[in-house]
């Protein structure tokens, strides 16, 4: 009979990896291993007053030379509580297992965008070049190397199945308690079965007795950026083939698990670059007494459901204790047929870069990261540790349950995962949307030491971001602005369609990017009446079965008169909202933009507000709004 991981099973799994690496560090480099062994080396208490196993000297003449600098690129659901670390770690004067001072660096990158970057070759664009990388899962390992391999690149993560682990954190399907309750929760187990009947139901959660909560709902990231969105998406196909390890290339291309993964896809109601901003908007949406009728669940770490719980959406430690707990809780709910566990890795590059020094630096963080007192911060907010263990207050009260989940996935490989997301581009739910780029004169203004001006990168981001659109999804193109200064100009340069199809000879996708290019800039900034136009125009063809939406980019604030004023705007929105929502995605781009409003317009149709400060931002920002779709 087949025997299924426990979280005790992963955590004894962390531990035989952990001694693994141990072993390899002995062969990589053997002087770090005798400096810890020595004897002598000075400790200090860790704030909370404890003395965690650490290498750090209580003043800055007991540890020797000038600080080695190490970059960590971490995840962002981690990110803000490994930057305290870190402070904590320099400011105690961290040192390596010599002695040598240490100063390390957080910097926040999405697995997705991390595992990307490093593929292509870190660029200055993508960020500070990390000597860590610690993303929130190790499936991204073995599919960095792949992707490193098929590139003709050198390795950087030579063996991941002995790369050590700081923390762990289930994925969870979050959904607000009186919905989880509902369906029987804690006492009944619950699974994507049941959350696939409940989409597919038409009487939605009037099956269970609440019309008013209207159809299921689900929140999801895309899995190219986010690890919810990656584990989430590889969950629904281990969960139509009924194992928990072993996915195989004829599972992912047989037709019932693509009518399973394509069902589940079916009740998205927008996809986006991470779990954070369903959180965060879930919580506005509970201050303002309707958070049963924004979304029913969204997938999620663990860790993330009770920060939420004590109103801190985001998980930053420096904000926790700020806001008031929401009105209605959200409860982790472990599908019955299995999840992930995010197990972050702490994997040191062997990158040209990454000299002996950094990586004894590099040693020394880690071994902090891993003391007692530190694992037990890690369970404080909200985390289990290194071994898999949850914090001593962890239960129903914080809406988790530390015994689930009975039933873990194993990762696939990096080709069963590369074969899934394929699948997945394919079995999504496909977008139904208008592209509307502001041509106002200010975007004609010129970037520094160049001759191109805002609006060319702006038509570079939006000409390369094409590629993320399958041939099924339906796109349009829109300019705007207003000559007049009084009397809003919009105009329709691509009609919406299959970028598939062919409009006079070329393909949508070529006739988008020809019209993008030939973008020219001037007059004023017609922002709100533009918007409510696109915004009717996707209404009046709307699509049941696609993320209907308008994704707007523009640099500056409204500046017509005579028009909609962003109060008439709002209410409009909400009007039209009701049971067909077209969802506005924002993009305020550079320092004049209305960000503001932008969001306020966003949020009022559940959509996604993104800020993009300078030109230099916006391929990666265009990228990250084009997510949610």
């Amino acid at each position: 009979m087949a025997r299924h991981l426990t979280m005790a099973d992963i955590g004894r799994g962390f531990g035989r990896r952990r001694a693994r690496s141990g072993r390899r560090a002995l062969l990589l480099a053997p002087a770090v291993v005798i400096a810890l062994a020595a004897t002598g080396v000075a400790w200090a208490a860790h704030p909370n007053g404890t003395r965690p196993d650490l290498a750090v000297a209580p003043d800055s003449a007991s540890c020797t030379g000038n600080p080695t600098p190490v970059t960590v690129a971490a995840s962002a659901d981690k990110a803000a509580l490994l930057v305290r670390f870190a402070a904590d770690f320099n400011a105690a004067h961290g040192a390596d297992p010599s002695g040598h001072c240490v100063h390390v660096t957080v910097a926040t990158k999405s697995s997705g965008a991390a595992q990307t970057a490093l593929a292509k070759g870190w660029q200055p664009s993508d960020g500070p070049r990390p000597d860590v990388w610690s993303p929130s899962g190790s499936i991204w390992l073995p599919l960095l190397e792949q992707r490193l391999a098929d590139a003709h690149h050198p390795s950087l993560v030579a063996d991941p199945q002995r790369v050590p682990h700081l923390a762990s954190s289930p994925l969870v399907v979050a959904m607000p308690r009186p919905m989880a309750v509902a369906l029987g929760w804690p006492q009944r187990a619950i699974g994507w079965s049941d959350l696939l009947g409940l989409a597919k139901d038409g009487a939605g959660w009037g099956r269970f007795g609440h019309p008013e909560w209207g159809r299921f709902s689900l929140g999801k990231t895309n899995p190219n950026f986010s690890h919810a969105g990656l584990e989430g998406t590889i969950a629904a196909y281990y969960a139509a083939v009924g194992r928990t390890s072993g996915l195989t290339l004829a599972d992912i291309g047989s037709a019932r698990t693509r009518a399973f993964v394509a069902g589940v896809e079916q009740s998205v109601v927008r996809y986006g670059d991470n779990t954070a901003s369903f959180l965060s908007d879930w919580q506005r949406a509970d201050q303002a007494g309707h958070a049963l009728s924004y979304i029913s669940a969204v997938l999620t770490e663990e860790n993330l459901v009770p920060a939420y719980n004590e109103g801190n959406p985001t998980a930053d430690p420096d904000l926790a204790g700020r806001s008031v707990a929401p009105s209605v809780p959200l409860v982790a709910i472990y599908p019955k047929e299995g999840t992930f566990v995010a197990d972050h890795p702490y994997a040191v590059l062997s990158a040209p870069w990454v000299d002996d020094a950094k990586r004894a630096a590099a040693a020394g963080f880690l071994r902090y990261l891993l003391s007692p007192s530190v694992q037990k911060s890690w369970q404080q907010f909200h985390f289990r540790d290194a071994q898999g263990r949850s914090g001593p207050g962890a239960g129903l009260a914080q809406g988790v349950l530390p015994d689930q989940p009975t039933r873990v996935f194993q990762p696939p490989t990096a080709q069963i995962t590369d074969a899934v997301l394929d699948s997945w581009a394919q079995l999504r739910k496909t977008a139904n949307v208008i592209s509307l780029v502001d041509v106002s004169g200010s975007m004609d203004a010129r970037l520094a030491g160049s001759e191109r001006s805002k609006l060319d990168a702006a038509k570079d981001a939006a000409v390369a971001s094409l590629k993320l659109f399958t041939d099924h999804d339906e796109v349009g193109l829109w300019s705007f602005s207003s000559r007049l200064g009084s009397r809003p100009e919009y105009a329709t340069l691509v009609d919406i369609g299959p970028m598939g199809d062919r409009i006079h000879g070329t393909a949508r996708r070529d006739a988008i990017a020809q019209a993008l290019q030939g973008l020219r800039a001037a007059g004023r900034t017609g922002l709100y009446d533009a918007i409510a136009a696109a915004h009717q125009a996707v209404l009046d063809r709307y699509r049941t079965d696609r993320i209907n939406a308008v994704v707007v980019l523009t640099d500056g604030k409204n500046e017509i008169t005579g028009g909609l004023s962003l109060d008439q705007l709002l209410a409009q929105l909400g009007q039209q909202s009701g049971s067909r929502p077209v969802r506005i995605i924002t993009i305020a781009y550079g320092p004049d933009a209305d960000q503001q409003n932008l969001a306020l317009i966003a949020r009022a149709t559940k959509g996604a507000a993104y800020l993009a400060p300078s030109p230099a931002d916006i391929p990666k920002i265009y990228s990250q709004a084009l997510s949610n779709l």
